[in-house]
């Protein structure tokens, strides 16, 4: 009699444990999608791109409408921790897959939100960053009800992910793409940003796609050569160093249902990889790290190519393998 009693409570008591988990680590939490921050004097703005608690906590693909919230203080901390305390339910940042930054953000600032991550774990040290340029209160706004903005600007993170560095390679610098947001309205602008410790700087479209090519960022790479579309999926860079001569060698794999890209086509597209190494290469950046090649190569303190003397002379073999 008395185990029979005991399996009853042990069976009531486990049922309780399960209902309570449930309630408290699945429906009660509000999932933090996408993170917005920006400084400004000595204010910085922290968003929560958020869906409410009937989003299931444990989906891989979240669903419910999107929501923003906006908090301003004089710290990051102050600030996420006013986000926080204005959502519906206790922040919950495991699909906090995007990492909005206005293009004058400082490297102190993604560096004390990247120690907020490593230490609260608010936010992912593996979110893809990008920047989102808007008119001043813009944000501030919108309106309370019906948000159709916060949906869009998901759906429009989603789309251009593949763009995106992560948040763990700010110090090294990071080419992000730009969106622009006007009137309920968000849109991948046609210039990138190249955003580093020291400054940040604008690029037209063209010279943006043909450094992710050599950088090898995935995703698809469209290319006017020769006045028709080329489209790149895949591409591998090799890099031979020669004295102070620098060879770049492209293996590239065009898109399914395309035609082989000419001959003129190849050299041309050889031809503005050049004249992309040798731009940034003006601008203090070494694109495909020829000075660390030469110290591989040479040895540490004996590099032939150095990024503070003129570029060297550079060389592309742009090769399409066939299908």
């Amino acid at each position: 009699m008395k185990q029979k009693k005991l399996r009853s409570l042990s069976a009531v008591l486990l049922i309780g444990w399960c209902l309570i988990f449930l309630r408290c680590e699945t429906t009660e939490k509000s999932m933090v999608r996408a993170l917005y921050l920006a400084q400004k004097e000595q204010s910085i703005t922290v968003g929560l791109l958020y869906q409410a608690p009937e989003a299931a906590a444990d989906a891989s693909e979240a669903s419910g409408a999107v929501q923003l919230q906006l908090a301003q203080a004089d710290t990051l901390a102050k600030a996420l921790a006013a986000a926080q305390k204005q959502l519906p339910q206790k922040a919950d940042y495991r699909l906090c897959d995007y990492l909005l930054i206005d293009q004058d953000a400082s490297a102190e600032l993604l560096a004390a939100y990247e120690r907020t991550v490593l230490e609260n774990r608010q936010g992912r040290v593996s979110a893809k960053v990008s920047v989102l340029e808007m008119d001043d209160g813009f944000l501030e706004e919108l309106p309370a009800e019906k948000q159709e903005f916060p949906n869009k600007l998901l759906e429009q993170l989603k789309q251009c992910a593949d763009q995106m560095p992560r948040l763990y390679q700010y110090q090294d610098g990071m080419l992000l793409p730009q969106l622009r947001a006007e009137k309920q309205e968000v849109a991948l602008a046609d210039t990138s940003i190249l955003w580093r410790v020291e400054n940040s700087i604008e690029l037209e479209a063209r010279q943006a796609e043909t450094a992710r090519l050599l950088l090898e960022m995935g995703g698809v790479h469209t290319f006017w050569l020769e006045g028709e579309p080329v489209t790149v999926r895949r591409c591998s860079v090799s890099v031979t160093l020669q004295e102070e001569t620098a060879s770049l060698r492209l293996d590239c794999q065009r898109s399914y249902d395309t035609p082989q890209p000419s001959a003129a086509q190849c050299e041309q597209l050889a031809e503005l990889c050049t004249q992309t190494v040798q731009s940034f290469w003006q601008q203090g950046i070494d694109l495909v790290h020829l000075q660390q090649r030469s110290a591989l190569q040479n040895g540490v303190g004996r590099e032939k190519i150095t990024i503070k003397n003129a570029c060297p002379q550079l060389q592309a073999d742009v090769k399409f393998l066939p299908m």
